[in-house]
């Protein structure tokens, strides 16, 4: 895994070295925010009023200042919650404190606590996104002054409405399609300050075809304004270009990559996939790693290699 170490890291200085290049560019914004300019041959060239909509007010530099959702009176219960999320089921346990770790990486990266939205995504399926996004959630969550939220956008396989027993809730299809407002469809999860937001009803639609939308801009930015820290769980990137419509409109990408699973040669392309789409990846978690010493019996857990 060193050169997926090694790819990453020049990702990053790439990055940094077009942002030099390119001052008007803040180095907090993605370079989506800029890709306008580049020419009508671009990915998002057909959502332009999306883009404008992205530069102006989605990714303020600023923790949210909109009051708390007001949503479902009853919070959804730990029992109905997924075995897999151990930073709620087991937070002692050493997979949970590999999380926090992955969080104190997330909170020393924004010391200004400005609001901030990640994609959760993964080269294939079964890597271990989904899992990572709601125990990632739960670790942001135990911080009371965070108000997080955790929403699933991988319409195909709804993975994290699964998770928490919300795949027959409203969910995100439907702020999409002008049916329901985000207050609506936020289901707080065991805590006051975790929100899961489902994927809800495609209602016919393909999620390309949701995805693509003008909408989708307008309720990240929702999310921007509300919570401080929203993790949305997307397809993986080889199997589906949704990741291509998500990315570039959110803060960073965190990708899953799962120990002795993960072909290198085809992370290296996706990583590729996502630089032409100017998208700025934050690091990887390295999934299925084991120590001698972990102390979750069979678990796998997960390590930060940001």
């Amino acid at each position: 895994m060193g050169r997926i170490a090694e790819a990453l890291k020049r990702a990053q200085q790439e990055r940094a070295r077009r942002l030099e290049e390119g001052p008007a560019v803040s180095a907090d914004r993605p370079r989506a925010a800029s890709a306008r300019a580049e020419g009508p041959g671009h990915r998002l060239a057909s959502t332009s009023d999306a883009t404008d909509v992205l530069g102006q007010s989605l990714l303020l530099d600023a923790p949210p200042s909109a009051p708390p959702l007001s949503s479902r009176a009853s919070l959804i219960p730990p029992e109905a919650v997924a075995p897999q999320v151990l930073t709620l089921h087991d937070p002692a346990c050493e997979i949970a404190e590999k999380y926090r770790s992955v969080r104190t990486r997330l909170l020393t990266g924004n010391p200004a606590g400005s609001a901030r939205v990640f994609a959760v995504t993964s080269s294939l399926h079964k890597e271990g996104k989904t899992v990572t996004t709601s125990n990632l959630g739960f670790s942001l969550a135990e911080l009371r002054h965070l108000r997080v939220a955790m929403i699933d956008l991988d319409f195909r396989h709804r993975g994290l409405s699964r998770q928490f027993l919300t795949d027959d809730y409203p969910g995100i299809a439907e702020v999409l399609r002008g049916e329901k407002e985000l207050a609506d469809v936020c289901a707080p999860v065991v805590r006051e300050n975790l929100y899961v937001v489902p994927a809800g009803d495609l209602g016919g639609a393909s999620p390309s075809e949701l995805l693509a939308s003008r909408s989708v801009p307008n309720v990240l930015r929702a999310l921007n304004e509300r919570f401080h820290y929203s993790l949305i769980d997307t397809p993986p990137v080889n199997t589906a270009a949704d990741i291509g419509l998500i990315a570039p409109l959110c803060h960073s990408v965190l990708i899953v990559v799962r120990m002795n699973r993960t072909p290198e040669p085809l992370l290296c392309r996706c990583v590729k996939m996502l630089q032409a789409n100017h998208v700025s990846i934050a690091g990887c978690i390295l999934a299925g790693y084991r120590e001698a010493t972990a102390a979750c019996g069979t678990h796998d857990y997960y390590a930060s290699v940001t």
